[in-house]
């Protein structure tokens, strides 16, 4: 980070999908005043927000009392924001996205993105009868006729 302004802006994880902005003002106002509180909404996003305090300080404290704060039965995760970091793992992502694409296309797509739309009729169970599929002896253990162990033999015989 190149200058203290940057130290201003918090990034909170961990956060409750219900926690509201004006909890997180109530709760990140009492070290100091806040200029902005914004909260993720998208999937990827959801139950994370980045607090920007007015004075540097006042974000040093935050982050130093809250990070491992417990917030509506949740252990807050509160760290410095960091933007090179940000947009070097999105400039990461990018380029493995890229590399995906371009074995996808050397190799073809992969077994187990195919998928198949009904299930294998062999595999299918009837209700009361045993699946016998393949190579397996005809002379399988029905559920009827199976062995019962000595104890419920004797409940079930006597």
């Amino acid at each position: 980070m190149a200058d203290w302004l940057s130290y201003r802006a918090l990034f909170v994880k961990n956060l409750s999908y219900n926690v509201t902005p004006e909890e997180l003002f109530d709760l990140f106002g009492k070290f100091g005043p806040i200029r902005q509180v914004r909260q993720g909404i998208a999937s990827g996003t959801k139950g994370t927000a980045f607090v920007v305090y007015e004075d540097v300080m006042d974000a040093k404290q935050a982050c130093d009392k809250l990070n491992g704060f417990n917030f509506q039965n949740r252990y807050l995760i509160v760290l410095y924001h960091q933007p090179e970091k940000m947009l070097k793992s999105k400039e990461d992502l990018e380029a493995r996205q890229a590399r995906l694409a371009q074995l996808k296309t050397q190799h073809g797509p992969s077994i187990s993105s195919k998928r198949t739309t009904s299930p294998d009729q062999k595999t299918i169970l009837k209700k009361g009868k045993p699946a016998i599929t393949g190579r397996a002896p005809r002379t399988g253990v029905r559920f009827a006729d199976g062995v019962l162990p000595n104890s419920l033999r004797a409940q079930t015989c006597a």
